[in-house]
């Protein structure tokens, strides 16, 4: 490819502590944590709201897998979902999946503005990091770009939580992509929801016989050779039904052998998931009861990845230790044994769905240490792992514990001015017990 050489003088835009980039679930709990603890902070997010995948893409049911066992949420994570449920609790919905750990993606987005001021953080939105700011191995901030042009931001510390490890990446950190075998990711999913549902139909349906029903009508009509989605996928989660008829997502619409970070690939995707969603939603209207007068309400604004980057770190987090349950001297979140991984290839037969919620494992700090840089942080689903242990680490939970204790240890390193490679752990561990998280 030809390449142009390109060269801008940009303004200053502002000077802060911590620089967060992505402003989803670990950008969130990144933010928050230096903010917290005394700094200054900038939060990017290049949508028009905060919450990543859950309000670009409706996955509303967060951490559904818990519902099976003990497992207790804490840190940032905990506070932020009891306190939605007090302001925006949906108590009168009916659960249509097994989640206790659900949000309307758009109450969600007026929350976490509140969250974010009451914090004192700067936000800016509509606002995408296209470049980093380096001198010799230490990064000191990020160009933007927005309606307002290109600026930069100068920091002192870094934290990419982009979900695609963009920051990383443009700062030349190394990094995996996609399983190890072929470099395949998990396939991407346009959600969608419908209005028009005859909820007391439905729900009769699912008190009587439970959501499989709805799964066997498809499998059936699959096996009858009447619908035919191009891959195979045997189940449809379904999301709130509201007393007003309205099912507030349906996950089904898969998109696979999709490089996220290619732009001509995610247009494709898009275009052809909504190609799905359309003829899935015709489905659902014509042969599922209670559908008969469905509506396509909404498509989720983006299409959701389960996986893309993952950067080098001075740790490698593998399915291994997740397995033997490894707690590591530097861990700064406990997680249980969970792998959710859908088939790259849109088969049912590479699909691994594993909940041990008895068995525990770390994840250490240095997954979230970059390799040959300073001063810039890693935190969500693209710390530093292996393919299978990325499908339990990107759980939405998981990625604001790592975003926390990545927030956390920036405001360590500013205060005592030191690199974030070189903090004392067991001061982030002290610090991450007080702000209410196990380790």
């Amino acid at each position: 490819m030809k390449m142009i050489s390109y060269n801008k003088e940009v303004k200053l835009r502002k000077e802060v502590d911590v620089i967060v980039c992505g402003g989803g679930p670990a950008g969130i709990g990144a933010a928050i944590a230096s903010a917290r603890q005394g700094m200054d902070v900038a939060l990017i997010e290049s949508r028009p709201f905060l919450g990543g995948n859950i309000t670009a893409s409706y996955v509303e049911s967060c951490n559904y897998f818990l519902w099976q066992g003990p497992f207790e949420l804490t840190g940032i994570y905990k506070e932020l979902e009891e306190e939605y449920r007090r302001e925006f609790g949906n108590s009168d919905d009916i659960r249509t999946d097994f989640s206790p750990h659900r949000f309307s993606s758009e109450y969600l987005k007026i929350f976490l503005d509140k969250k974010i001021e009451e914090e004192g953080i700067w936000l800016r939105l509509h606002t995408r990091v296209v470049d980093v700011i380096r001198d010799n191995k230490a990064v000191k901030g990020v160009i933007i770009n927005s309606k307002s042009g290109f600026e930069a931001i100068l920091g002192k510390v870094v934290i990419d939580c982009t979900g695609d490890g963009d920051v990383a990446a443009e700062a030349g950190v190394p990094f995996e992509q996609g399983r190890e075998s072929d470099g395949l990711t998990q396939p991407g999913t346009v959600n969608f929801r419908v209005a028009g549902i005859d909820t007391e139909r439905v729900k009769k349906i699912l008190d009587e016989k439970g959501i499989d029903y709805f799964y066997d009508i498809y499998n059936q009509k699959v096996a009858e050779g009447i619908i035919d989605m191009g891959y195979k996928r045997k189940n449809f989660p379904m999301g709130r039904l509201t007393a007003g008829g309205q099912i507030s997502y349906i996950n089904f619409c898969n998109v696979y052998k999709i490089d996220p970070t290619d732009a001509d690939d995610l247009s494709r995707a898009e275009q052809l998931a909504r190609k799905r969603v359309l003829k899935f939603f015709t489905f659902l209207k014509e042969y599922l009861p209670g559908f008969e007068k469905a509506e396509l309400a909404s498509i989720a604004p983006t299409i959701g990845f389960r996986d893309s980057r993952r950067i080098k770190g001075e740790y490698r987090l593998t399915a291994e230790d997740i397995d033997k349950e490894r707690i590591f001297e530097d861990t700064i979140a406990i997680y249980p044994r969970f792998y959710d991984m859908l088939s790259p290839t849109g088969t049912w037969d590479d699909l691994v769905y594993i909940v041990d919620l008895d068995k525990e494992y770390g994840i250490p700090y240095r997954c979230l240490l970059p390799v040959g840089i300073e001063q810039l942080l890693v935190a969500g689903r693209c710390i530093s792992t292996d393919h299978l242990a990325e499908s339990s680490i990107r759980a939405i939970s998981a990625c604001m514990a790592t975003g926390q204790a990545a927030g956390t240890a920036a405001a360590i390193a500013i205060s005592e001015n030191t690199s974030v490679k070189n903090i004392n752990v067991r001061k982030l561990q002290q610090a991450l017990r007080e702000a209410g998280v196990r380790l």
